[in-house]
């Protein structure tokens, strides 16, 4: 015999059965079927969904270059796509497009080619080295401006960091004028600090000019009554430099060897940071170093020839 609670179960599921199992699907009746087709065609005589825009370019701040001799007042360039007013002829006479063919980034479409003025400029600093243009184009574009898509300094210029860092402690700890109390980590980052060397080595190199970058503000964003100097700091030029001057040595280390690079750094570099981070007492050490390496002007390159392009 069942017990009383199997046998209450045993008529649930009976009663359950005794329903009918309706189908997935109602029954669909004319009137719904003529609903469904209406709007099946209203559907299909709507218009596509457009394309998503693409977002303008012109919010960005001018692609451009700004050096402390001339500062922002000059070479300014009207917006990406500016157009002139109406001839008297009565039609409109459309210019082209400021950035591409005015600035001296150049034209958009060539921004992927190394342009020559980028090998000429690093050459011009260093006459003994003889940089190939896809370097030199590559140290001079900084992240910031669009083409760098096409290649930029930021991986040489974190190389060339290490490589400013490493010369300037084995100069520090192989000097008679170290002390237990200097602390050689500070001492190399107040020396070789950004602002510091875009402010002093990439200023005298002119580095300013012949780069391609983009301001960090655009220009109704700047305070006018700040001095040339700060102005310069504020639209990011000085770290720009700095960025620039670390991608130089680190080209010049890939490219022409550690031996040339320790001597850049000691004739080229090094001087320019005295009294700019590097204590006093390391003066007469670092200009020792360069005087016996030729001074400021000394060779860089220990041949009578050029070094080759393709030197390692």
């Amino acid at each position: 015999m069942m017990s009383g609670p199997l046998r209450r179960l045993s008529s649930s599921l009976s009663t359950l059965k005794s329903f009918p199992i309706p189908s997935g699907h109602p029954p669909r009746g004319p009137a719904a079927r003529r609903y469904s087709a209406v709007a099946l065609k209203t559907r299909s005589e709507a218009k596509p969904r457009s394309a998503p825009q693409r977002i303008s370019q012109r919010g960005r701040p001018r692609v451009g270059y700004v050096d402390e001799d001339e500062g922002f007042g000059s070479h300014e360039t009207p917006e990406l796509g500016a157009r002139s007013g109406e001839t008297e002829g009565g039609e409109r006479k459309v210019e082209a497009d400021a950035t591409e063919e005015q600035s001296w980034n150049g034209p958009r479409s060539t921004w992927k080619e190394p342009d020559p003025r980028f090998a000429e400029h690093l050459n011009a600093l260093f006459p003994t080295l003889q940089f190939p243009p896809e370097l030199a184009r590559r140290v001079l574009t900084h992240a910031s401006h669009p083409a760098a898509v096409h290649g930029h300094n930021a991986a040489l210029s974190f190389t060339g960091r290490r490589v400013l860092q490493s010369y300037l402690l084995l100069m520090l700890s192989s000097s008679p004028a170290l002390k237990p109390t200097h602390d050689l980590e500070a001492i190399a980052e107040r020396t070789l600090n950004s602002y510091t060397l875009g402010q002093t080595v990439g200023s005298k190199w002119g580095l300013g000019r012949a780069m391609r970058w983009t301001p960090s503000l655009p220009a109704s964003q700047l305070r006018r009554d700040l001095d040339q100097r700060e102005l310069l700091r504020s639209v990011g030029l000085y770290k720009i430099q700095g960025d620039a001057v670390g991608a130089i040595m680190g080209g010049i280390f890939l490219q022409f060897g550690g031996s040339v690079a320790h001597r850049v750094f000691h004739t080229r570099v090094l001087p320019q940071l005295l009294g700019r981070g590097l204590p006093d007492a390391f003066r007469e050490d670092a200009l020792a170093t360069c005087e016996r390496m030729g001074g400021e002007d000394g060779k860089l390159v220990l041949l009578d020839t050029p070094m080759a392009q393709t030197a390692s």
